[in-house]
């Protein structure tokens, strides 16, 4: 893995859906072979720091309107730099409303910021990565379960997503229950044929679920997941700890499309 310290030329990213992302890190290590962001040919195999966005935030902080949804996420990089501690300090002392994305328990360092009374902040944690999932299913805990109900414990309006849905893989409705409170929303596996992540995970799960492969190769040519679809048809009403949407924007490019961040 490489570590890449740059300067931003644009600290605040818009996606398609006009959300407002604070670029604070770039890059993951985990690499899962779904991942959409693999079309971006700088993701791979690189972490990138924003060394400036402290300074650069505070210089346009001004311009950004009062109670603006600003969505920022932590990264491996963060028990070093602590540039998301830093950010939401300035975002919370200018009255916005935070979206965090985080899989790393060094949430849990900031939770004087996040957990405070007059703080407008929701957590997003996600819950598809193999290594925990396969922990899971053998325990039925796993260290990221445990940072989400700590989260839920201190009153933190926190959801996780399982996106995508793996099909004999990822057991939901188990997931939910050990996450007592929490909402979970899910996503249909995208395995197009003609993708990388299609391939990549098809690759996968041969390696390591050969017995599960036939089904996927089928969920790769129809495009219909019969565990996904039934899921859906339960919960789709809304009333449920399941949820059959995702709490943020998704955007699955086409085959060759080059995704930016």
């Amino acid at each position: 893995m490489i570590i890449c310290e740059e300067k931003s030329k644009d600290i605040f990213r818009i996606n398609k859906a006009g959300e407002r992302h604070l670029n604070i890190y770039k890059g993951c290590v985990d690499v899962c072979p779904f991942c959409y962001w693999q079309a971006d040919p700088s993701w791979l195999g690189h972490l990138y720091v924003y060394t400036d966005v402290v300074e650069r935030l505070e210089e346009e902080i001004s311009t950004v309107p009062e109670k603006s949804v600003i969505r920022l996420s932590y990264g491996p990089l963060e028990g070093k730099w602590k540039l998301v501690r830093k950010c939401m300090e300035i975002l919370l002392a200018h009255n916005m409303a935070l979206v965090i994305s985080s899989d790393y328990d060094d949430i849990l360092n900031d939770l004087d910021l996040i957990a405070a009374p007059e703080a407008d902040v929701k957590v997003i944690m996600e819950f598809t990565k193999f290594k925990q999932v396969e922990q899971f299913n053998k325990t039925g805990n796993s260290h990221y379960f445990e940072v989400a109900n700590e989260l839920k414990k201190h009153d933190v309006d926190i959801c996780v997503t399982v996106s995508p849905v793996l099909p004999g893989i990822t057991d939901v409705e188990r997931m939910a229950e050990a996450l007592p409170g929490i909402p979970v929303h899910i996503s249909l596996l995208d395995v197009r044929p003609d993708t990388i992540w299609g391939k990549k995970t098809l690759e996968y799960v041969e390696k390591n679920y050969p017995e599960l492969f036939p089904m996927y190769t089928t969920i790769s040519q129809t495009g219909y997941d019969p565990y996904f679809d039934s899921l859906y048809k339960k919960y789709e009403d809304g009333k449920g700890q399941i949820k059959t949407f995702l709490p943020f924007y998704d955007h699955r490019p086409e085959d060759g499309e080059v995704i930016k961040r």
